[in-house]
């Protein structure tokens, strides 16, 4: 690399590739069995299971191999000097370079690795002259040591960890989910007219603990990759404050229980990564249709009527989701102690009231002119 080219003072991110990359390979695998009955009705099964070695993924290169030094009431391994880091615990990244000629240098590696295995149960019926009825169950489990998949080198270290970056954290993946549903068919035609119907379900989708934006804790480019460290509310050295911010989780109504057992499952240690479990959740839609034939001509007029998220229409109440975002900014660092070389954390107690979101229902009308020959 030339380093700081003349008149400039910086040397923006350099994208590199490492002499041993390799293309990820896949291996896969499934088992499908069906069985029809009465050539109206069938049952069956599809297993799948991968795995991904070789898989792309961006490691800094220009970060210095050791921590300058670990937090004393975290074990997190921070890249920056102590002396380095403000009193209110904002750190400087330029400080973690091997090199002060060069800045950031992503380097295109094969360290990544995925596993996933699902299985699937579905089954058919046909009734009347064209009435059916289609439903399928999905179990899924995903895990990766890191979810980068696209876009700039940058998102690659967006992964969260718990100290050095470039050690890659095991664990569900950014699109792993528990469970789906999806059901969906039709009444038989009559005098042209044929009601639709389709649910869509799914659970188990996936969240983590995470540190606040406003710095680095860890001392790196990013400032949203670290994990939260969950204090241990009986442990002696655990400051009121963030007990008290805990039990104002803990005794809010408002708060559902599979974020507050993750955060009690958390305790002494860094929460594990997408370890959060948003809760299962259906979405139901409708579809009216009815077909005008003209006499011998057998051309014909189509008009339909879509109804989106029809559990919403019913009552406003319903047909939302309540998921949290894959990044629970639960701590946020207020302060750096650099004799004790340690971070001083507040809890975001407003990040744990759960979510409301979604799409309200929706009426689409469509009208469609057909030809036939």
């Amino acid at each position: 690399m030339p380093g700081i080219p003349d008149g400039s003072t910086v040397v923006s991110t350099i994208n590199a590739v490492s002499d041993d990359f390799e293309v990820p390979t896949i291996y896969k695998g499934n088992l499908t069995y069906t069985h029809i009955f009465n050539e109206k009705y069938s049952l069956g099964f599809n297993a799948l299971i991968s795995h991904t070695t070789n898989n792309y993924v961006y490691q800094e290169g220009n970060l210095v191999q050791d921590p300058y030094f670990t937090t004393a009431n975290e074990g997190r391994a921070v890249f920056v000097p102590a002396a380095t880091i403000r009193t209110n615990g904002v750190t400087d990244w330029t400080n973690s370079r091997v090199s002060t000629e060069v800045g950031r240098t992503l380097i295109l590696q094969s360290d990544a690795f995925l596993d996933q295995a699902a299985l699937i149960i579905e089954g058919s019926a046909r009734f009347g002259k064209d009435g059916y009825l289609n439903a399928s169950y999905t179990f899924n489990v995903a895990k990766d040591n890191s979810s980068y998949n696209c876009c700039v080198a940058n998102t690659s270290t967006f992964l969260p960890v718990d100290g050095d970056p470039r050690a890659l954290n095991y664990g569900f993946s950014d699109n792993h989910f528990s469970n789906k549903v999806v059901v969906n068919g039709s009444t038989p035609s009559w005098k042209g007219l044929q009601l639709g119907v389709s649910a869509t379900g799914e659970g188990g989708t996936v969240y983590h603990f995470t540190v606040n934006t406003n710095t680095s804790v860890n001392g790196d480019f990013v400032s949203s990759n670290d994990v939260a460290y969950i204090f241990d509310p009986n442990d002696p050295n655990t400051p009121q404050a963030i007990i008290d911010g805990y039990n104002t989780i803990l005794n809010n109504p408002d708060v559902p229980q599979h974020y507050k057992d993750y955060l009690e499952d958390s305790y002494g240690k860094f929460a594990e990564r997408n370890a959060g479990r948003n809760p299962f959740q259906m979405i139901y839609n409708a579809r009216l249709t009815y077909d005008l034939q003209f006499g011998k001509t057998k051309n014909g007029l189509e008009l339909s009527a879509d109804l989106f998220n029809v559990a919403n229409l019913l009552n406003k109440e319903w047909g939302r989701t309540f998921n949290y975002g894959r990044e629970n900014r639960i701590l946020r660092a207020t302060a750096f102690n650099p004799t004790t070389q340690q971070y001083t954390y507040s809890v975001n107690t407003g990040v744990a009231t759960e979510p409301i979101n979604g799409t309200p229902w929706r009426l689409q009308l469509g009208i469609r002119y057909t030809f036939n020959q």
